[in-house]
């Protein structure tokens, strides 16, 4: 029996360890809105997949309650959403899928489709769940920095596949 379990014990630790998730910050910004949140992009590597996580925290206040958002990217995504954020021209909108963009009084408005506040908090007075969806405003160089962030990011990762 002590023959099996020192192996059985070895290989499971191994096991475990081989299946860990490594969580990398790109970057994080914070908004200056009525309802500030806090953004964060991070890099998320398990075995040999890569996504991408979008984390976003609003500060609680006397006029809003305290949300956070977390959604899921792939890289083809994340490659879409930094190609239309490029490509947003002043006084324009775009819309997809996955999210919309909305570019004027040199604000760019940023709403991330399918994702609903995580916290389990209620709202007003029939006590309904939070289902807010994640929507921030950034300023033009914010933007610029996110997106040498983010292309960095992906350049790093091709230069590693190849």
């Amino acid at each position: 029996m002590k023959k099996i379990l020192l192996p059985f014990a070895i290989f499971s630790s191994v096991m475990l360890f081989a299946q860990e998730l490594t969580k990398k910050h790109i970057i994080s910004i914070n908004t200056y809105e009525k309802n500030a949140k806090t953004i964060l992009f991070e890099k998320q590597t398990s075995d040999n997949s890569i996504s991408f996580v979008l984390k976003a925290e609003n500060k609680s206040s006397k006029d809003f309650a305290k949300c956070k958002w977390i959604t899921s990217l792939s890289k083809e995504e994340l490659m879409y959403f930094i190609d239309a954020l490029e490509s947003l021209e002043i006084a324009s909108s775009l819309e997809s899928s996955l999210f919309n963009f909305v570019y004027k009084k040199n604000k760019i408005k940023i709403q991330i489709k399918d994702t609903k506040c995580t916290s389990e908090h209620k709202m007003y007075y029939f006590q309904k769940s939070c289902n807010r969806m994640l929507s921030f405003v950034i300023l033009p160089n914010e933007a610029s920095n996110v997106l040498s962030a983010l292309k960095q990011t992906i350049r790093e990762i091709e230069y590693v596949s190849k």
